[in-house]
C-alpha cells in the first residue's frame, strides 16, 4: 500500500498521528483535514519502511520543499513533433510538502518545444492565482525558458507573446521567483503532463489522483533505498 509493506506499520502510524493531532486540538494548535493526514501517515510509515532495508541511506538531490510560507510551483509539457500536438503538467506544493493543486491538459496545436514549456508554465502561474497563492517559487527542467523570465521576459521568438503572458502574470505574485531544476526535481508534474496524453485530463484540489500518489510520497521522503 502506497510503498509500505507492512500493515501492521501503517496502523501504528496512523495511530500515532491521530493522536498527536488529537494533542494539538487538546491545547487549540491547528489540526490538518483528513485528506493531509493521510497523506502525512503514508509518507511516514514508507520512509520507515525504507528506513529498515539494508540498502537504505539519506536521499540526496529530488524535489525539495519550499522557505516557509511559499509554496513551489512545478511545470513540465511533453511535445510530439510528429502531430505538432502536447500536453502540459503543474503540481503546487506547500513548505510541508503537501499538495494543494494539481492539473494538466491537453495542447491541441504546437509548433515546438519552447512554446509547449511557455504554455505549461502560463497554466501553472494561471492555476497559483486561482489557488490565492501570493510567495511562489517556481521550477521547471526547461534551462532556456527559465533564462528568458529571468531576464524580464525578453525574448523575439515563435513562443514571445507567451512568454511575455508569463512575465506580467508572474507580476501579480507578492514574491515569485523561478528556478531551473533537474528532471528528477520535476517528477510529479512531468508525469501529469504523460497522462494527460492518456486523456487524463483534470485539475485536482488536495486529494491527488492515484497515479501521482507515490511520486507525491517519494518526493517527501527523506530516505531512499535504490
Amino acid at each position: 500500500m502506497l510503498g509500505v509493506k507492512n500493515f501492521h506499520d501503517l496502523m501504528s502510524t496512523c495511530c500515532w498521528y491521530l493522536w498527536w493531532e488529537r494533542r494539538k486540538l487538546v491545547h487549540n494548535e491547528p489540526v490538518q483535514d483528513a485528506k493531509r493526514v493521510a497523506q502525512a501517515v503514508c509518507a511516514l510509515a514508507a520512509n520507515y519502511a525504507i528506513a529498515c532495508d539494508p540498502k537504505a541511506s539519506l536521499k540526496r538531490g529530488g524535489w525539495c520543499k519550499p522557505p516557509s510560507g511559499y509554496v513551489k510551483l512545478n511545470v513540465d509539457a511533453a511535445f510530439d513533433w510528429d502531430l505538432l500536438q502536447g500536453a502540459m503538467g503543474a503540481v503546487i506544493r506547500d513548505d510541508r510538502g503537501h499538495m494543494v493543486v494539481a492539473g494538466n491538459k491537453l495542447i491541441d496545436s504546437c509548433y515546438d518545444v519552447l512554446t509547449v514549456e511557455a504554455m505549461a508554465l502560463k497554466f501553472g502561474l494561471n492555476m497559483a492565482l486561482t489557488a490565492g497563492c501570493n510567495r511562489l517559487i517556481v521550477n521547471s527542467d526547461n534551462l532556456e525558458l527559465m533564462e528568458i523570465i529571468n531576464k524580464d521576459g525578453q525574448y523575439a521568438g515563435d513562443a514571445a507573446a507567451i512568454v511575455d503572458d508569463c512575465y506580467h502574470l508572474a507580476c501579480e505574485f507578492s514574491s515569485i521567483v523561478f528556478e531551473f531544476c533537474p528532471r528528477e526535481s520535476n517528477v510529479v508534474a512531468h508525469e501529469l503532463a504523460r497522462i494527460a496524453r492518456s486523456s487524463l485530463c483534470n485539475e485536482w484540489l488536495d486529494n491527488a489522483p492515484s497515479e501521482l500518489l507515490p511520486l507525491l510520497l517519494k518526493d517527501v521522503s527523506l530516505i531512499t533505498n535504490e
